[in-house]
């Protein structure tokens, strides 16, 4: 269909005849003027701007202006302008004038005055459907001001444009109203300042589209308020069971050797295949980590877990690629690394990151403790029976920090009961009673059997302790004592279960390097956790604990580490075996005793591999307990189809025209007001009243600082300088150019005075192996200075005694010489130096005269016989 756009006011006076134009040029102007009027806009307009003018004065109060009155008709412009006020020429603005170009503030539309009506707030002007609603428009000639109300347009650019208004771009802007209540129906009709309503109704789809999420929420509050907003999601914060991320990897570590080194740098493997030369397994890396275990630059590859194919070898040479174009292989040799644990025996009374000993080749690798078991108390027992105490007293349990509760026992039997003869058969001296036959028992409300004295008949220690409930989920042995309600006093307690502290899993901290190397795989090996009883003398670090193992044959030994005196808990390194329940266990340098009741040492293997799988580690906290950020399910806030809108606004402000635009059927949401708070800082300037004299803020606060000088010069008594008269004062400032200094020289404000502190230390040391220590000194008694001094009081003295005395009355000295075997054996001690404290005693140490030693001077003996 043809489009016609011309303005017909244009086209008269070609179209006309000319004997018209000629004979009737008003006829002709007429008709111009008329479809100069049809093809013109009505612009509704508010606000209008009112002139000055000029003020009559009155004998009233009433205000009225000189206007013109159009009394004289010299023009055709005085009869329209009749009743304008006249304005002085200096008027900043005026009244909007017939033939003036009008220009809107915000659209930039601009139009042509025809005629104005503002008595009935109306102009007449050339068409311009981009003129906005409640826009600005101000006479480029009068400079006068107004805000469109509405806008009209005439007949024929409506029919010309008509299918032009399904378009938001060429739409009046009256007509958009039919698009935003098409499009834009749920919006409110105030929106954000500067907002473009064509570009929205153009774009409202896409605001649809993310109806529901995150990103539509922030375009919604920018329409409405030009504010960022901020979605929250409560199920990010909401506990649920297994929800933890835990991540494993694979990992292998090679050396390069010397001749490798040449071939490339393995970190250029990133993102690349690595092949096995012997193997031709093949595997994609994805990072690489270099670091130096001993002597060797170990590199740590992390391979895709997916791309793995065959199988790769220790000693193998791995190869690879920088690029595609590459003309040389990256190599390097496989290491062994630990792989695969297994928990053989997982013992008991073990704690949450223990280390354990990893013996054989290789070295770097570090394996810990990850987790033990809990479980319930099992045996209780007496270390010192003490006295007063009767049956039926409780025992008071402290659990801090065991993980576990609720265990409940009572003294079930004091003053000892009744024991076999020495020697019975079937019964442990010591330990067994006589006890009741079971059908004697049958309806006795108390419990035991066991035969004791009469009431009151004894001293009141305790024998027997009865479990009522052995508590749950003890993770570390608890401490008990026995109630003293009824005055007992004395007696002290141990505990004990198999399932307290079992190990339940281990940890590969460090894989190291090399345990591919012989003796391979390594020996893993755990402290031994005993508890003991009737713990006599003081064991040392020195001390190597033996006893009878639980095959009731079998030496075991031991290196003592601690004791924990309060349960009993004896920790022991490098044991060659169990102890056996009962055994007494003596250490070889404090000669210290205990009676071992129950303790089982864990043990666990390891393989070595070339591949290996990491412990692993969570990558959220989500799903822990121990976690204070999560909280548990509400089902309103807490919950998965909830969301919080953060913006800086009230709720009720945006809520209905949200759940009509943006909220989802099925969600709940609720709204939290951002607050941010804005200050201006500037730092402003002004002018005086009086002085006319500009001031800048910052000159004020430079005047303020500066206008006198405070002296700080720092000085000492001995410096050459003197304290100035009044140090605290301070002097005006000298503003010349060649003044440097305001205050005399050699002069100070502030005395610093010296402190001098001499330290003697008074303690006598001596150097042992290159390390100063002053444990071990002693001044009198056993001392290497006697045994270099009185050597020869070792060998025998003068007397050496190779046979028996016989029966005669000769008086003979009696001293055994020490043997070379006997030296050996000779430790140093005290020193408190891991490294030389129960190491054998070197020739030089004996020239060490403070040293201490065990030996004492041999001391004669003389047998007389009669």
């Amino acid at each position: 269909m043809a489009s016609f756009k011309d303005k017909i006011s244009l086209l008269i006076e070609k179209q006309a005849p000319e004997f018209v134009l000629n004979d009737h040029p008003k006829f002709l102007e007429f008709v111009k003027t008329y479809y100069t009027f049809m093809e013109s806009a009505e612009l509704a307009v508010t606000s209008v701007e009112s002139t000055d003018g000029i003020t009559l004065e009155t004998e009233t109060a009433q205000s009225n202006n000189l206007v013109l009155d159009a009394s004289r008709l010299d023009t055709d412009r005085t009869q329209l302008d009749a009743g304008d006020k006249i304005i002085l020429e200096d008027s900043s603005f005026g009244k909007f004038t017939r033939g003036e170009t009008i220009t809107g503030a915000t659209s930039n539309a601009t139009a042509t005055v025809l005629s104005e009506d503002l008595s009935n707030g109306r102009l007449f002007i050339s068409a311009q459907n981009k003129f906005s609603v409640d826009e600005i428009i101000t006479g480029d000639t009068s400079g006068a001001q107004a805000a469109i109300n509405n806008y009209k347009p005439n007949p024929v650019t409506s029919i010309q444009e008509l299918l032009h208004f399904r378009d938001p771009d060429k739409a009046i802007s009256n007509f958009l109203t039919k698009f935003r209540n098409e499009f834009l129906n749920t919006l409110p009709e105030t929106l954000a300042t500067g907002l473009n309503r064509r570009n929205l109704i153009k774009n409202v789809k896409t605001l649809y589209r993310t109806k529901g999420t995150s990103r539509g929420h922030e375009l919604f509050f920018r329409l409405l308020f030009n504010e960022t907003s901020e979605t929250i999601y409560p199920r990010e914060q909401m506990l649920r069971a297994s929800d933890g991320q835990f991540d494993t990897k694979k990992i292998m570590r090679a050396i390069q050797t010397s001749g490798q080194l040449t071939t490339g740098d393995t970190a250029d493997l990133i993102g690349r295949t690595i092949t096995g030369e012997t193997s031709e397994a093949t595997a994609i890396i994805e990072n690489v980590f270099k670091f130096q275990i001993g002597e060797n630059l170990v590199t740590e590859f992390i391979l895709n877990e997916d791309t793995i194919t065959g199988t790769f070898q220790t000693d193998e040479v791995i190869r690879g690629t920088e690029t595609d174009e590459s003309d040389v292989f990256i190599k390097a040799t496989v290491t062994g690394i630990p792989n695969v644990i297994s928990i053989t025996n997982d013992g008991s009374l073990y704690t949450t990151g223990e280390a354990l000993g990893v013996t054989g080749g290789g070295s770097g690798a570090s394996i810990n403790i990850d987790d033990v078991g809990g479980g319930p108390i099992t045996q209780v027992f007496v270390d010192s029976v003490g006295t007063g105490y009767e049956i039926g007293d409780d025992l008071i349990f402290t659990n801090t920090d065991t993980g576990g509760g609720s265990a409940q026992a009572k003294v079930s039997l004091v003053n000892g009961g009744i024991v076999a003869e020495e020697g019975t058969t079937g019964m442990t001296e010591g330990e067994d009673h006589l006890v009741l036959e079971d059908e004697t028992q049958r309806g006795d409300p108390f419990t035991g059997n066991k035969i004791v004295q009469e009431s009151g008949s004894g001293s009141g220690d305790i024998t027997d302790i009865r479990i009522i409930n052995g508590g749950n989920n003890f993770r570390s042995l608890p401490t008990a004592t026995v109630s003293t309600d009824n005055d007992g006093s004395g007696a002290t307690i141990k505990l004990f279960g198999p399932e307290i502290g079992r190990v339940q899993s281990l940890k590969i901290i460090e894989s190291g390097a090399e345990h591919q190397q012989s003796p391979s795989p390594p020996t893993l090996s755990m402290r031994s956790k005993l508890v003991v009883t009737g713990v006599s003398g003081t064991f040392v670090t020195t001390d190597t604990v033996t006893g009878i193992s639980d095959d009731g044959s079998t030496t075991v030994s031991g290196t003592f580490v601690s004791l924990d005196s309060d349960r009993g808990l004896m920790t022991l390194s490098d044991v060659t075996g169990n102890f056996g329940e009962g055994v007494t266990i003596t250490g070889s340098g404090s000669e210290a005793t205990a009676t071992v009741k129950a303790g089982t040492l864990a043990t666990a293997t390891t393989t070595v591999s070339a591949v290996a799988t990491t412990s692993g580690s969570f990558l959220n906290e989500d799903g822990h307990l121990s976690e204070t950020t999560m909280r548990i399910q509400d089902s309103l806030y807490y919950q998965d189809y909830s969301y919080v809108i953060k913006v800086g606004r009230s709720i009720s402000d945006w809520r209905d025209s949200f759940k009509k635009t943006m909220h989802g059927a099925g969600f709940y949401f609720t709204g939290q007001v951002n607050i941010a708070s804005q200050v201006n800082n500037r730092i402003r300037s002004f002018t005086g009243v009086n002085t006319s004299i500009d001031y800048d803020g910052i000159a004020l606060v430079i005047n303020t600082l500066f206008s006198t000088i405070l002296g700080r010069r720092l000085g000492t008594e001995t410096d050459g300088t003197s304290l100035r008269g009044s140090p605290q004062a301070g002097v005006d400032p000298d503003f010349d150019d060649s003044t440097s200094e305001h205050f005399t020289t050699n002069t100070r404000d502030v005395t610093l005075k010296q402190a001098i502190s001499l330290k003697f230390d008074t303690r006598q040391t001596h150097t042992i192996r290159e390390n100063t220590t002053r444990f071990g000194v002693v001044v009198a008694g056993p001392r290497m200075r006697s045994i270099n001094k009185y050597w020869y009081l070792y060998s025998g003295s003068d007397f050496p005694q190779t046979s028996a005395v016989g029966a005669d009355s000769t008086t003979t000295s009696y001293i055994q010489p020490l043997t070379l075997a006997d030296w050996n054996q000779h430790k140093v001690i005290g020193t408190q130096l891991d490294s030389v404290d129960g190491t054998t005693v070197q020739f030089r140490e004996i020239n060490t005269p403070t040293l201490k030693t065990y030996l004492a001077f041999p001391t004669e003996i003389t047998i007389s016989y009669s």
